[in-house]
């Protein structure tokens, strides 16, 4: 073969070419590195993450670990950062407990495995069943056994630094009496956006504050006027017969865990009362959860519900064992809401630590309640009908793309496609002001899909495809175009008054606050006062210590707040406002109902308990952040940033993972 190159050395040399090229190719094709190759190469990696007093963590164990959490977050990216900071903390524990010469024995690690894997009916220490789960939690046996020494030594560790910890009677009574006490409040939540709805600015006011920002207000992409055809997939929908065949038809094709109306749940909760804490909080909640699973992976209602009395924080659900007040119901558009994971766990499994608003949640799944056809009709129904309509719109909205780009009549091509659409003329024509992206446009909102689908009309009349917005689709044509300029004073005027409105309202919130708080005598003055002022009093029946106060997104509370209510009389208002934020609080008390001392008298064993674990937590918490505090400052604290930037480099969004 050689000889024969030899013979025809142009040959050889474009075949050696060629060959190279193939094997160039094949191996980009078929070496190229995937993400789960790149993956399998971080858990494999012995790079140094970081550094904490000569005990090395790397980037391979950050990786396994960000996966774990990954994992029990329904595949959200994890942030490296945060894994990260738990395990430093571990590995400032350890260090710590060897310096003081309480790093756990092999013996003391041996006893607990034995106590952790012990079976109910006595049987033989199974060790190839218990090798098999050590590499399944930890990815070797003896980095499973080095686990259970780290959480032996910080228990060791805990219970030297806190031993002098305690807890006085008058302490106990007192936070008894926060959390168990009722109060019908009348308040007053005084927030900028609401009294800027009161406040009227004058034309003075607003053109000087235009002269004085104009260069905020120039625009600097182009504006178009549209003109566009709507159709509503609702009143599309309208016309589209479903019968009772289709509907059950649909109900046969569900899943199982479809036909569920929802799961029976219980919950533990641990408040993290400040953020420096929340390593702290996260081991109590790991530690009771070793301890419900102590005897299997599932646990039973009745083992949950007494830790859930003696452990949990919501004093709502923990006086019922934790038991969750209704069935947990799949809400596909709020995912984050801890209580969705249930829906997918088997019945008496536990969920691992959740952290959610400032709490850590140990959730336990309960019997499914099944959803029959009839509970499921109404549902079907909504959900066929909006899938044909959409279909249905949507094939109209490209008719009348294709009919509005061949004649350019929007008021034709509306009248002769509206008995389709089952919408009259005047409701399917619709025309913007002049626009830009990032707009607010009515009927609209911010659309990226309707910027996008305006951009490539350039000229009067150009006719762009069929866009879906809310509520159904738009078929664009534009009508006019303005380029890049200074804004007039009346192009702006409507932003200039919402502005103007809330700076004139932050001036003037405290000093308003102050006069109400001043002059209110008792909660009815509280409500007069307020409803001088533009304002509105709230009442707030039964009201807890530690829930939020308000309604929606601007209820909050805190300490202040808190102490004040606690320490009112009935009758009185509090006569300082209280300020969260931007918003002003101002509280009147109507009635309480104190803490039943007899309830007291029958928990106090186990509240002296809990109040101490807590206690017990804090002070640690300050501890280990002193003490990493002075590692740092002593340089023996380092983390390689750039390696922990490859560990979130291959994140994909969450939307995107839903797709894969």
């Amino acid at each position: 073969m050689l000889k024969f190159f030899n013979r025809l050395e142009r040959t050889r040399n474009m075949v050696l070419i060629l060959f190279g090229v193939l094997m160039v190719a094949s191996l980009i094709f078929f070496y190229a590195p995937t993400r789960g190759d790149l993956g399998r190469n971080l858990a494999r990696s012995e790079e140094t993450a970081a550094n904490v007093a000569g005990e090395k963590i790397t980037v391979g164990e950050v990786y396994r670990q960000k996966e774990a959490f990954s994992q029990l977050m329904q595949g959200r990216p994890y942030p490296a950062k945060a894994i990260l900071d738990s395990m430093i903390t571990s590995r400032l524990i350890r260090v710590e407990a060897a310096r003081l010469g309480l790093t756990a024995s092999d013996k003391e690690v041996a006893d607990a495995i034995r106590e952790q894997f012990k079976t109910a009916d006595g049987k033989p220490f199974d060790r190839q069943q218990y090798e098999q789960i050590a590499v399944n939690q930890a990815g070797s046996v003896a980095a499973f056994e080095e686990s259970i020494r780290d959480s032996l030594s910080a228990e060791k560790l805990r219970a030297f630094i806190t031993a002098g910890v305690i807890v006085s009677e008058e302490e106990l009574i007192r936070d008894f009496q926060r959390k168990n006490s009722r109060f019908d409040l009348t308040y007053v939540l005084i927030d900028p956006s609401e009294l800027a709805k009161n406040i009227t600015p004058s034309e003075t006011e607003l053109r000087d504050y235009f002269e004085k920002n104009k260069q905020a207000y120039y625009i600097n992409t182009p504006q178009k006027k549209i003109k566009y055809i709507f159709i509503n997939t609702a009143k599309v929908g309208e016309k589209i017969p479903l019968t009772d065949e289709d509907l059950r038809a649909e109900y046969d094709k569900l899943p199982a865990e479809k036909k569920i109306a929802g799961v029976l749940g219980q919950e533990i909760v641990l408040r993290i009362p400040k953020p420096d804490l929340e390593g702290v909080v996260l081991e109590k909640a790991n530690q009771l959860i070793a301890e419900l699973r102590k005897n299997g992976p599932t646990v039973s209602e009745e083992a949950f519900a007494e830790m859930a009395r003696g452990q949990s924080e919501n004093p709502a659900t923990a006086v019922q064992g934790g038991k969750l007040r209704g069935p947990v119901r799949e809400n596909p558009n709020n995912p984050t809401d801890p209580y969705q994971q249930l829906i997918r766990m088997q019945p008496g499994e536990i969920t691992e630590p959740i952290n959610y608003q400032g709490r850590y949640f140990i959730l336990r799944r309960g019997d499914a309640i099944p959803k029959t056809f009839e509970d499921a009709k109404k549902e079907l129904e909504v959900s066929l009908r909006n899938r044909r309509a959409y279909a249905k719109a949507a094939e109209l909205a490209q008719k009348i793309a294709e009919a509005l780009k061949e004649s350019k009549d929007v008021e034709a091509v509306a009248k002769r496609f509206a008995p389709e659409a089952n919408m009259s003329v005047s409701e399917m024509i619709r025309e913007t002001d002049y626009v830009k992206p990032g707009d607010d446009v009515p009927e609209i909102g911010v659309s990226p899909q309707f910027e996008d689908g305006i951009a490539m009309l350039v000229n009067p009349q150009d006719v762009g495809d069929k866009i879906p917005i809310p509520n159904g689709f738009a078929i664009p044509l534009l009508v006019d175009k303005k380029d890049p300029r200074d804004a007039t004073f009346e192009e702006v005027r409507a932003q200039l008054v919402d502005v103007v409105k809330m700076e004139k309202a932050r001036e003037q919130i405290k000093q308003i606050a102050e006069e109400i708080a001043s002059g209110a005598k008792d909660p009815a003055a509280l409500s007069s006062l307020a409803s001088a002022k533009g304002l509105k009093a709230e009442e707030s029946k039964g009201y807890v210590l530690g829930s939020p106060l308000g309604k929606g997104a601007a209820a909050t509370s805190n300490d202040e707040l808190e102490d004040t209510i606690f320490n009112l009389k009935t009758g009185e208002v509090a006569k300082k406002p209280i300020q969260i934020g931007d918003t002003y609080y101002i509280v009147g008390l109507n009635k309480r109902e104190d803490a039943d001392m007899q309830e007291f008298a029958k928990q106090r064993d186990q509240l002296m308990d809990s109040k101490l674990a807590q206690k017990r937590a804090a002070v640690f918490s300050d501890y280990l952040s002193a003490t990493r505090h002075k590692l740092e400052s002593e340089g023996k604290i380092k983390i390689y940033k750039d390696a922990i930037a490859k560990l979130d480099e291959n994140d994909l969004p969450f939307g995107d993972l839903l797709n894969r």
